[in-house]
């Protein structure tokens, strides 16, 4: 989409398209010109569907000249820090981030500790060593994501679609993962202690010297997931039948 009518170049960043194209969603939705519009409707929609409301837009008498303005700051910036650019852009982390497309961008090692990213679509995205504590990513999509050394503690990624991620050495203490898709996975070394993994899907991932102290696994599927020297309590909602599967597989059951 980028390019999108002339109001940017083709050659932006990854981190610049994401702004710009959340922004246009916004401002679309602001102009009140279609009440059936709504912010989810207009994210889902491809370039071609949102050149043609832009031209609707036009003709029902919406002035681009603001919109043109901040575009242009945003890609005149000497910054790639998304945060920064969404600053320019007028987007507030806080809640204009939700439902947002971000894939492909660059937020290594970046503060986003309380932000709400509900049902945000972050395929690929560069997020290690990032600061995701206290975070929303319910719903989340983060599909083939590199979250390695991310702090994750007290977020809530119920339900989140985490195929491929990498979540070495992340913390997730205290995370809500319950429903979460973890399929092929590399939570290798992850803190997992205190989390909630209920319902989860760990098939083919890897866990191996993962700490799941105190971490709920209730209905969590197990499937050809990598376990050598996990760590985990006595006290983890397992049956005895998956308790034994899994210290033959090189779990490490710690006393209470």
């Amino acid at each position: 989409m980028s390019g999108i009518e002339g109001l940017w170049p083709h050659n932006i960043s990854p981190n610049q398209l994401a702004v710009l194209e959340r922004k246009l969603v916004l401002w679309l939705r602001s102009q009140n010109f279609n009440s059936e519009l709504t912010s989810h409707s207009l994210q889902n929609k491809s370039s071609e569907e949102l050149q043609s409301l832009m031209l609707s837009a036009t003709f029902a008498g919406c002035d681009f000249l603001e919109f043109r303005i901040m575009s242009k700051n945003v890609v005149e910036a000497n910054t790639e820090d998304l945060l920064d650019l969404a600053n320019i852009a007028g987007l507030n982390p806080t809640k204009d981030f939700a439902g947002a497309k971000f894939n492909g961008v660059n937020l290594c090692g970046v503060d986003l500790s309380g932000v709400n990213l509900y049902a945000a679509y972050l395929r690929g995205a560069d997020l290690s060593d990032a600061d995701l504590s206290e975070a929303n990513l319910s719903q989340v999509n983060l599909g083939g994501a590199d979250l390695s050394g991310a702090l994750l503690s007290n977020a809530n990624l119920t339900d989140a679609n985490l195929y491929r991620v990498s979540l070495a050495l992340a913390n997730l203490s205290g995370a809500n993962l319950s429903g979460a898709n973890l399929s092929n996975a590399n939570l290798s070394n992850a803190n997992l202690s205190n989390a909630n993994l209920s319902n989860a899907n760990l098939s083919n991932a890897n866990l191996s010297n993962a700490g799941l102290v105190l971490t709920n696994l209730k209905g969590t599927n197990f499937q050809h997931t990598k376990v050598e020297k996990a760590r985990l309590w006595h006290d983890a909602s397992l049956s005895e039948g998956m308790k034994q599967n899994l210290i033959s597989r090189g779990v490490v059951f710690e006393n209470d």
